[in-house]
């Protein structure tokens, strides 16, 4: 199964509930799982996130974070996108997250920044083939 895994680390009233990035994304992948949390989820949605971890074969994590906003409920899993052993994911972040980046870069794990829709659809083609 390929996750697609969209997270929003911003303050709640920036949070959105429609995003063009993951309509892109079920339009271009509609076999793919979209998974959606943000910062402020319930302790239960992001279990669910991870439970749908264990059974990806590939994952496309977007960060779409604010730079001075904690990763609050999101932690858990993008630790656990980033620990996991058994696949390589494919990050991609839309503004800045300092305790993102550093976890990244002390995980090794390559982010790329978000350059807009077209060129995201084009390198997780590139990543999905």
């Amino acid at each position: 199964m390929t996750l697609f895994i969209h997270l929003q680390i911003k303050p709640i009233a920036q949070i959105q509930f429609r995003n063009n990035w993951v309509e892109m994304m079920k339009a271009e992948f509609p076999e793919a799982l979209i998974f959606e949390a943000d910062s402020h989820s319930e302790p239960f949605v992001i279990s669910q996130g991870v439970s749908f971890l264990k059974e990806a074969e590939e994952v496309v994590l977007f960060l779409d974070s604010d730079e001075n906003e904690k990763l609050g409920a999101c932690a858990p899993l993008i630790e656990k996108v980033l620990r996991d052993k058994t696949i390589t994911p494919f990050i991609l972040i839309q503004g800045e997250n300092k305790m993102f980046e550093k976890m990244a870069k002390m995980m090794k794990k390559e982010v790329f920044k978000f350059k807009g829709i077209e060129e995201s659809r084009a390198q997780i083609h590139q990543f999905l083939s």
